[in-house]
């Protein structure tokens, strides 16, 4: 099958484009910058941008599947709107006009209506959800937790955390993340695309086997990672969203918004069972992930 992939030079879109190709699949990523990453030559790339109307049908054209991957964490409101909300639209729009019917769509745990109006990603990313539901297509989406890898993904910055003498902790660090390995994520898209007649429709809940607190998610990745357990300091939420304002501009890992606090203390918890029962995929642990 011949599959276009948006975000196909991020961090997931590596990971999903090489397990489409290992499947046999044909796929044309389009990024804004598609040498920013060494991709397998037998990849199509083309430039373009997901709140280009025009430019996404163009790099529809000729496919039978669309993969929409693209997405902010942060930027301006503006940025938000046209890449979050509208890039689903325009993949809604592309498979219109090139008679794609199978669309494939990466959100998020946590985007739900409830969410949708506390921060402007969940805000963003809820309103491209609805795009893609509400378009008709064959579509089916995704909503994984932190995403991870070996020295990559959502826990880099927890890593970096760890390297230092104590471990700031936002709140009482009891709030739970379900964190999901990267491999899992790419073989949810590979079995989705090759089951329609199953997942067409369905929304699925992507995570690891154990819903961590944050303390002991620290933990355990200081662990997996050769170090031992660090000691932790609280800080209440309330103190450091009154913080947020001057840490947005410190660099990472000390770097943290008003809103990324806010989906931080939500926790990232969900049903697995039809990403066992219907994708076939027994979640990997935060230990097997890093050291396969």
């Amino acid at each position: 099958m011949k599959v276009l992939v948006t975000g196909g030079t991020g961090y997931v879109g590596a990971e999903v484009v090489g397990q489409l190709l290992d499947a046999g699949h044909q796929v044309r990523a389009m990024s804004r910058r598609p040498h920013a990453v060494e991709l397998p030559d037998a990849v199509e790339t083309v430039q373009g941008d997901v709140s280009d109307a025009a430019a996404y049908a163009a790099a529809a054209a000729g496919v039978e599947a669309i993969v929409h991957l693209a997405a902010i964490l942060d930027g301006s409101d503006e940025d938000f709107t046209r890449i979050n909300a509208g890039g689903p639209s325009n993949a809604v729009a592309a498979a219109n006009a090139n008679g794609v019917r199978r669309l494939l769509h990466m959100s998020a745990m946590g985007v739900t209506e409830q969410h949708a109006p506390l921060t402007r990603y969940w805000g963003s990313k809820y309103a491209g959800k609805q795009a893609v539901m509400e378009s008709g297509l064959d579509w089916t989406i995704f909503e994984p937790s932190f995403v991870f890898g070996h020295g990559g993904g959502a826990l880099k910055t927890f890593e970096r955390l760890l390297r230092m003498p104590v471990v700031g902790v936002i709140g009482d660090g009891r709030y739970r993340h379900q964190v999901v390995a990267i491999g899992d994520v790419g073989r949810a898209f590979v079995v989705a695309l090759e089951r329609p007649e199953l997942t067409a429709g369905k929304i699925y809940q992507l995570g690891g086997p154990q819903a961590f607190t944050f303390d002991e998610l620290l933990d355990e990745l200081a662990r997996v990672t050769g170090r031992a357990p660090k000691r932790k300091l609280h800080v209440p939420v309330g103190l450091m969203k009154a913080q947020a304002g001057l840490l947005q501009h410190f660099p990472p890992p000390l770097k943290v918004t008003r809103e990324q606090i806010v989906m931080l203390v939500a926790g990232t918890e969900g049903d697995l069972g039809p990403m066992r029962s219907d994708l076939r995929i027994e979640p990997a642990s935060l230990h097997e992930a890093y050291t396969r």
